[in-house]
């Protein structure tokens, strides 16, 4: 079979433009897993810290939270983590309409850092496998 040149150039262009796509709902996918987990994976899983309870009051309500994930009461936080630019020069990702979801991914005043969004070397490396691919396809 010969070497089509064209249409390998028109194969990449259509990778370019449907990759960022793919790789912000990678990102998203592994954004939100962080709920599920309980904590966020950089080089490696880093859990969240517990929940403490103050006093002996608080310890009743030990059995309506227990089960409950930490940062999880409505999922409002958990379903804010959205695409909201996937271009080939830019891919924004992050907690949209949820004030309060910088104050936990940062650990900001009384709260300890859980964080569920940011820059994650193993998100990364199957961002990179995921590009190896798509390009020895093409090629």
């Amino acid at each position: 079979m010969p070497f089509n040149f064209k249409k390998k150039i028109a194969d990449l262009k259509k990778l370019k433009k449907d990759l960022p796509k793919v790789i912000g709902n990678m990102a998203k996918r592994h954004y939100v897993e962080s709920f599920r987990k309980g904590g966020f994976t950089d080089v490696s899983f880093n859990p969240w810290q517990a929940r403490k309870f103050k006093d002996r009051s608080d310890r009743s309500r030990v059995n309506s939270t227990k089960s409950r994930a930490i940062l999880v009461k409505t999922g409002h936080l958990r379903n804010s983590i959205r695409v909201r630019v996937a271009t080939f020069e830019r891919i924004e990702i992050g907690a949209y309409g949820v004030p309060y979801g910088v104050f936990h991914n940062n650990g900001e005043g009384k709260l300890p850092k859980r964080q569920f969004i940011g820059r994650s070397r193993s998100l990364n490396n199957r961002i990179r496998q995921r590009l190896n691919q798509e390009i020895k396809k093409i090629l």
